[in-house]
């Protein structure tokens, strides 16, 4: 029996999932530098090690899954930074990484290892993983076809490597979403669709994406109906998850992660005050994730700003099991 076979098994009995934080953040508490080019991915170049132990606190704290540092390691944002050449070799890097963390602390349980693809750095047919344009001026030279031919390259790299199963993290429009779904699934690994939720003044229901006008509901069917075996909302504000939780809930029966971000304002430049209070603390943390299980939730975990500070004790207040009287049934 695979590895995720064993997951799907648990998510039937109705257990509570641990996903591991934020990757990204993560690793600029630990030191490295990220930014709008590649996000965190440059570090499998330069700071493999640190990739590693980020991985063995993760699993360490407790999580059942861990995420490989891959959500901004296709060759559109890669080629940026001169290391387009070493696209195959740093996704599977990414992968080593993880299962060499795996291996060392998680003799005694199963931990799965989850490939991250997005759409980070691309521009073409919808919207940026910015809102500031000056930031991405480049990003419209991927075009559709190169976008969702690095999309299918990362995916097979990931699937290659051995990964357990594919999170989608697109956080641009419906366009978008689809592509990287379509590259997961086609390698017929198990997929997490994810949805960028955001909260607009004057909007009653969220959207998706960082600036597309679509409301979570509007293409949802269309998006779930590609093949994935879990929705998660992912990278929102725990306000934005917790208005997109019902109407996720209403339109997909199968398991639901949520694995929401801080809402801080530095996520690039790190910021150096140190009287900076996070814009949500672990306790608070604590309290909403639990809260998400009660409303039938089975996979939590943190995006950026959540991190091992946040799961650690996360993981010491989850229940084994959805609650008997929780009113969804997973």
């Amino acid at each position: 029996m695979s590895e995720y076979s064993v997951l799907e098994q648990r998510l039937r009995d109705r257990e509570v999932v641990l996903l591991d934080g934020a990757v990204g953040t993560q690793l600029q508490t630990m030191g490295i530098p990220i930014g709008t080019e590649t996000w965190a991915a440059a570090a499998l170049e330069t700071h493999p090690s640190t990739v590693r132990s980020m991985h063995e606190r993760y699993i360490k704290a407790g999580v059942d899954v861990i995420t490989v540092n891959t959500y901004s390691a296709a060759r559109q944002n890669l080629e940026r930074v001169g290391l387009a050449d070493k696209t195959r070799e740093l996704n599977l890097r990414a992968v080593m990484l993880a299962d060499d963390a795996r291996q060392r602390w998680a003799k005694a349980r199963p931990v799965l290892i989850a490939g991250s693809v997005s759409n980070y750095g691309m521009r073409a047919g919808a919207e940026p993983h910015w809102t500031d344009w000056s930031a991405v001026r480049t990003w419209s030279e991927t075009t559709d076809a190169q976008a969702k031919a690095n999309l299918r390259e990362q995916a097979e790299i990931l699937a290659d490597a051995g990964v357990d199963f594919f999170v989608a993290e697109a956080t641009g429009s419906t366009t978008q979403r689809k592509w990287v779904i379509e590259a997961c699934v086609a390698t017929g690994l198990p997929v997490w669709m994810g949805f960028r939720c955001r909260r607009e003044e004057g909007k009653s229901e969220p959207q998706i994406g960082y600036c597309s006008e679509e409301g979570l509901a509007d293409n949802f069917q269309e998006v779930v109906s590609l093949g994935g075996s879990v929705v998660s909302i992912f990278h929102s504000t725990i306000e934005a998850t917790d208005t997109a939780l019902p109407i996720v809930q209403k339109g997909w029966q199968g398991p639901v992660a949520v694995y929401p971000e801080a809402d801080r304002p530095d996520y690039v430049e790190r910021r150096k005050d140190p009287n900076f209070q996070m814009r949500v603390t672990p306790e608070e943390f604590v309290d909403w994730g639990l809260a998400c299980v009660n409303r039938g939730v089975q996979i939590v975990g943190g995006c950026c700003g959540i991190e091992i500070e946040h799961i650690i004790p996360l993981r010491d207040a989850l229940p084994k099991h959805l609650p008997p009287e929780c009113v969804r049934q997973a």
